[in-house]
């Protein structure tokens, strides 16, 4: 992916099973892809067959996959009951615990035998050897046995379930992620036929829609279900989106408040130019936000080769042309102060430059604006346009802006 960093970056802020959900439905397969359905997530097939996965996130001392963790064995315990309670079908089910920590984990000798179980013979003795390192023999131990799990070993060892447990340790296997789960599925995502210039965004986009499909199911109060077909759809119609060349979306990402608060507190050239003709806050934070989402937007843009130096020099000067002309006009406006005259030169050239194009490609509708506030910043001594009819003497010092008076 052209930037892991970046893309790493977005995973943060959604949970894990909305992650997992993305991981399970970049599949060639017609599947349906659930949340809080039939497990934490579960993957069905066409023939019926049903991945039921219960997912643990592993941040701090806890390890669920010890011999005694009460993780380990209430996750089992949920199998034998969604078996027991019809929920789901024992010949049709497989059953995956997914770990993902941030540190390298230690794994129980009784929950590695479980992994390696291959048949009903193997996963008896398994459970036995579990139940005898627990419980003791002869149940010596069982009365010592915390009750955060007690009830779940109950149900577990007992004679009458061994045959149910049995089984299901045969279908169950362990997947655990050390540090590097969020990676692999970059690394999925990626390995799709998609735009590699684009794969980052599009990775965010289609992260955003599961999270956006999965709310709006919960403030339903229904479990989240999204089909393969589903997502290859609106993954195709991104694609389809991005290699239109003249109309490419927005690659950077929206800059937040705060940002653009400290931006305009930092009282840049172009910041102080919009307060000589007495511009709102409002519209200071605007142009602050504009001018840093453009330059991140033009440097991306010109990673990926979407444009060159020399287009965007042209585009450049095509804006400071439209300002000169602009400019003789307002300046022309007989009965009108120097800072009306300003807000109009800038109100005119701000909605004019709106349409222009770059290399005959549509820009974001910030793109504009931004770079006329980056015209308005450098040289920061004699910037290449401004507002204020007298800016260039104001920045001398040599006249003062009417709100200065």
């Amino acid at each position: 992916m052209a930037n892991n960093t970046h893309a790493v970056g977005q995973l943060q802020g959604y949970m894990l099973q909305v992650r997992h959900m993305l991981f399970e439905l970049i599949s060639l397969d017609d599947i349906v892809v659930s949340v809080e359905a039939l497990d934490d997530v579960a993957v069905q097939r066409i023939d019926g067959a049903v991945t039921a996965e219960q997912i643990k996130s592993v941040t701090s001392g806890n390890n669920p996959v010890t011999d005694r963790s009460v993780v380990m064995w209430k996750t089992l315990y949920n199998w034998f009951n969604y078996i027991r309670n019809g929920s789901l079908v024992l010949d049709k089910t497989i059953f995956r615990m997914i770990v993902v920590s941030s540190h390298e984990l230690e794994v129980g000798d009784a929950v590695v035998q479980f992994h390696k179980a291959s048949s009903i013979e193997d996963a008896k003795k398994a459970l036995t050897a579990a139940k005898l390192s627990i419980w003791g023999k002869d149940n010596t131990l069982k009365n010592a046995v915390p009750s955060s799990y007690r009830q779940y070993l109950d149900a577990l060892f007992a004679d009458e379930n061994e045959d149910l447990v049995a089984q299901i340790i045969v279908k169950m296997s362990l997947d655990i992620h050390n540090n590097d789960y969020d990676e692999k599925l970059i690394k999925k995502f990626s390995g799709q036929t998609i735009p590699a210039e684009f794969a980052d965004n599009l990775f965010v986009h289609m992260l955003g829609w599961v999270n956006n499909k999965v709310n709006e199911y919960l403030k339903q109060g229904s479990p989240a279900i999204i089909t393969s077909e589903e997502y290859r759809n609106t993954l195709i119609a991104q694609c389809r989106m991005y290699n239109q060349r003249n109309s490419i979306p927005a690659l950077s990402r929206e800059i937040n408040s705060d940002e653009a608060r400290t931006e305009v507190e930092n009282q840049d050239v172009y910041i102080q130019q919009l307060d000589w003709i007495e511009m709102d806050f409002d519209d200071k934070l605007e142009a602050a936000s504009d001018y840093l989402r453009t330059k991140a937007e033009a440097t991306i843009r010109a990673e990926k080769g979407l444009f060159t130096p020399q287009s965007l020099d042209e585009y450049n000067n095509k804006i400071c042309r439209l300002w000169k002309s602009k400019r003789q006009q307002v300046l022309l406006l007989p009965a009108y102060s120097d800072v009306a005259k300003g807000q109009q030169l800038y109100a005119q050239t701000s909605e004019a430059v709106s349409r222009y194009t770059l290399e005959g490609s549509d820009t974001p509708s910030f793109f504009g604006s931004g770079t006329l506030q980056a015209l308005a910043n450098e040289p920061s001594t004699k910037p290449e346009i401004g507002w204020h009819p007298k800016y260039l003497d104001i920045l001398k010092g040599g006249v003062q802006s009417e709100r200065a008076k």
